[in-house]
């Protein structure tokens, strides 16, 4: 019997039909999308914040894709107001200032929430951290004083 081999390409497979051998695609895997989330997470009551800033309680959200300020709780909503406001306060007080990531001896100030439920004023150098950076430490202590404790602990919550 006369033997032969078949190089079958990554994203292809050998299937027998009868004595018949076919290659055929692979069925690829479906990539996991935002929208895919979104259907999900907002088929249920959930809230979505208005152009005004206030949080609305739904059903269920139409446009669960489209709109990027749907959420599945009102703390969540809460928290991502607070966020924007921190972000504010501090584009405010920097006055321009970006941090120089390439500058290694320039220190980058960011607030952080600790393991005892205070919150504390750091710095780093050249690490990236996914936190809202102030030109100096006095700043950051000037944005915890004008959005308040608990504003502060609502940005650094993990229950939404």
């Amino acid at each position: 019997m006369k033997q032969i081999t078949i190089t079958v390409p990554d994203n292809c497979e050998l299937k027998q039909d009868g004595n018949t051998y076919i290659i055929v695609e692979k069925e690829k895997e479906k990539q996991l999308t935002y929208e895919d989330i979104a259907r999900e997470l907002f088929s249920e009551p959930c809230c979505y914040i208005n152009s005004a800033g206030n949080i609305l309680a739904v059903n269920t959200l139409s446009n669960y894709s489209k709109n990027l300020n749907n959420c599945k709780s009102t703390k969540q909503a809460e928290k991502l107001l607070a966020i924007n406001k921190l972000m504010n306060v501090a584009k405010y007080l920097n006055d321009g200032w970006q941090p120089d990531w390439d500058n290694m001896k320039e220190p980058k100030y960011f607030i952080r929430f600790n393991t005892d439920k205070s919150l504390d004023i750091d710095y780093v150098h050249n690490t990236q951290l996914d936190s809202i950076f102030f030109k100096s430490r006095e700043l950051a202590q000037q944005a915890i004083e004008i959005l308040g404790e608990e504003t502060m602990k609502l940005i650094f919550c993990t229950d939404y």
